[in-house]
């Protein structure tokens, strides 16, 4: 079950955030005080058992929650098994694809609405849940002798439906004993009540709970499918040295008294979460404490098991953890390096490290825990600044994870980082702001119409190192026209190319080219960049996801001018690489493959290699060869390396093997540029140019 749409209102600083669409790996931006942790907090509300405070309902909203307000509402796509599940409990009903929950000020419970599909309210004996059967037991005691019915102790089927199918199994068996016992004289009542015993219907698995169908659909959803909302928030580092007398005194609840009053749990939970990874049992540790050989025998497969788990979330050069038992009912976390050779070095307490390293170790324990001890899977993971402190490269670390985690589960999280940012689709980056004057926060689902500092690592993320000519409008209006490609390659390439042409009839000096950071960051740069001033063009390769931003441009006001494909002679290209005749790319593939892939069996591609295979372009018949070989060892076809070779060897002036057929189809490409950028000028006013800026003041 994955949530799509969610809604709060009266919750602390939020009045209304509106209807929010969210994906499966969905980020909230904002800066410090806008409101990012209180949408998480908010969305937990939603969680089946959750209680709501009157401390979180906002006070300035008293009139409004003096009638019934719904708090949280949330909209769940069900997946094809969930639909399949809910269908084999009740066949009378349509499919149900989509279900809404919400809560209320008043209603204490979560509650369902599920679609346009009409449920009925009314009883319904012939309803297969445990009200009914509950009600079949009293129908039938009332039919036996009353000098065996006054015997008979019926609290079981008085009190709410059994929990699980164990508390139901020990139930209808102490008193299935207990009526026999009652009645072993009389065989035909026995009897009969076998008959209701054994029947497949009054198995805990057939039974819904519910005397009415709406009922008995709202309860199975809340017993079977609700959703888990899972919040993760700050954790207290760990250090080298754990005093176990004090851990074990915390674990029982033996707290001494403190100056100041602290909410949040402390360092024992890291413990708790540490040795519950390695699998450290205290009990079976302290049977061994007093004998070395079994004691570190116990350590040492623990912190296999502890280093195992950590590491897939490591970045950099693997750890080893060590846990060791010192004198004192001490317990040392040892950290080492592990290189790519084999060797060992920088061993030490984790006290040792610095304080990021410290943080980073604390806060991977702590989640790879709890997601684990969960079981997470089909769960909504809600995380407050999953990298704070953080060094970019251990940032990446913990995207990974969260990207792997999105495969069975939902992510939503807080960051201020770019490095966290993985999508720019929106419903999966989400901008929250708050007005300072109302005290409101609201969430931006066109992220790109927020505040230019609230963006900032948005910004960044989108094109680093571009972001203060960007948001400055003055440079915008005065500067060069400029055009957008869609990686790093075509930057390249359009640079290199036009040194090598000098032809300033054609040239790129006129233009600045910006690099996207990746597809989904062309149609938001090209925004921002057309609403501070620039005028914008867009190059694109003829990809179906080109196309698709080709589609987005046009619904943003961009006029089919500004949008420039790859093409020659009338005829779409795949990619850049394909203005560059065959022979000659293929001359820089062999020579950085023939010494890259010398072991592994490679020889010189010809053009008959390239032809033969089917294929849009180029790079994808190269990719198919290599494909081909993976057995081999080959890799994946690295295109990026080959356009470092080619313009490596354009800018130290060795371009022998770059013919004129290549230098005239781009020359092509620089016309259509050129005459795109002209076309513009003779079509476009100042007053339209100045028109996006002031929308956007």
């Amino acid at each position: 079950m994955r949530l799509r749409k969610f809604r709060v209102r009266a919750y602390r600083c939020i009045h209304d955030s509106g209807e929010i669409t969210v994906g499966d790996l969905a980020a909230f931006v904002g800066r410090n005080e806008s409101g990012k942790t209180t949408i998480l907090q908010a969305l937990t509300l939603l969680n089946r058992d959750e209680e709501v405070s009157e401390l979180d309902l906002c006070d300035e909203m008293n009139e409004e929650l003096k009638e019934e307000m719904k708090l949280v509402e949330g909209e769940f796509n069900l997946n094809q098994h969930e639909i399949s599940i809910i269908k084999e409990k009740f066949p009378g009903l349509p499919e149900i694809k989509k279900i809404k929950l919400f809560r209320t000020n008043e209603n204490p419970r979560v509650q369902y609405e599920f679609e346009d599909i009409e449920l009925s309210e009314d009883s319904n004996k012939g309803l297969n849940s445990w009200e009914n059967f509950s009600r079949q037991i009293f129908g039938f005691l009332d039919t036996i002798p009353n000098h065996l019915r006054i015997q008979i102790d019926t609290k079981f089927f008085e009190e709410d439906v059994p929990k699980n199918q164990k508390t139901f199994d020990s139930g209808m068996a102490e008193f299935s004993n207990r009526f026999h016992v009652i009645a072993i004289q009389e065989p035909k009542v026995i009897e009969e009540w076998g008959k209701i015993y054994e029947s497949p219907e009054n198995q805990f698995s057939n039974l819904l709970s519910g005397e009415s169908e709406k009922t008995a659909l709202q309860n199975f959803i809340a017993a079977e499918l609700h959703p888990r909302f899972v919040y993760f928030s700050d954790y207290k580092k760990i250090y080298g040295n754990i005093n176990l007398n004090e851990y074990l005194r915390e674990e029982r609840g033996e707290r001494t008294d403190s100056i100041e009053f602290v909410e949040e749990f402390d360092k024992a939970e890291t413990v708790r979460n540490l040795f519950y990874l390695a699998e450290l049992d205290m009990i079976e540790l302290d049977k061994v404490k007093e004998s070395p050989s079994k004691c570190i025998k116990l350590l040492n497969a623990a912190s296999n098991r502890l280093t195992k788990k950590l590491n897939p979330a490591w970045k950099g050069d693997p750890i080893h953890v060590d846990l060791r038992y010192s004198p004192g009912n001490i317990m040392s976390v040892v950290i080492s390096d592990v290189h790519k050779d084999g060797t060992i070095t920088n061993t030490g307490l984790l006290n040792r490290r610095a304080e990021g390293f410290k943080w980073t170790f604390s806060f991977i324990v702590n989640f790879a825990a709890e997601t684990q001890r969960a079981e997470l899977k089909e769960a909504i993971l809600l995380l407050d600044e999953p990298a704070r402190n953080l060094h970019p490269t251990q940032q990446m670390g913990i995207s990974d994870l969260l990207k792997n985690l999105a495969g069975s589960n939902q992510v939503l999280y807080a960051t201020h980082s770019p490095f966290m940012i993985f999508d720019y689709t929106p419903g999966n980056l989400l901008v929250v702001e708050l007005d300072k004057r109302k005290h409101l926060s609201k969430i931006f689902y066109d992220y790109w119409n927020a505040d230019d500092k609230t963006l900032t690592p948005i910004l960044y993320g989108l094109c680093r190192g571009q972001v203060e000519s960007i948001v400055d409008r003055e440079i915008g209006t005065n500067s060069r026209p400029i055009i957008i490609v869609e990686t790093m390659s075509d930057a390249m390439y359009l640079n290199a190319f036009d040194k090598f042409l000098q032809d300033p009839n054609i040239s790129m000096n006129p233009l600045n080219v910006i690099a996207a950071y990746n597809k989904n960051a062309v149609l938001p740069l090209a925004i921002f960049y057309r609403n501070h001033g620039y005028r914008t063009f867009v190059l694109l390769d003829n990809s179906e996801e080109s196309k698709q931003i080709s589609s987005q441009l046009v619904s943003n006001e961009f006029s089919s001018i500004q949008t420039i494909f790859f093409e020659r002679e009338g005829k779409k290209l795949e990619s850049i690489e394909d203005y560059i005749a065959l022979e000659d790319y293929l001359y820089p593939v062999n020579q950085t493959y023939e010494i890259k892939l010398r072991q592994e069996g490679f020889s010189n591609l010809t053009p008959q290699d390239i032809t033969s295979k089917e294929g849009k372009g180029i790079l994808e018949k190269l990719r198919k060869i290599w494909q081909e070989h993976r057995d081999e060892d080959w890799g994946e076809f690295n295109n990026e390396e080959i356009t470092r070779y080619i313009c490596e060897k354009i800018t130290l002036e060795e371009t022998s093997f770059l013919s004129d057929k290549t230098k005239d189809q781009f020359r092509s490409l620089y016309r259509l540029i050129a005459e795109r950028i002209r076309q513009y000028q003779n079509v476009v006013t100042k007053k339209d140019l100045d028109r996006f800026q002031k929308a956007k003041d």
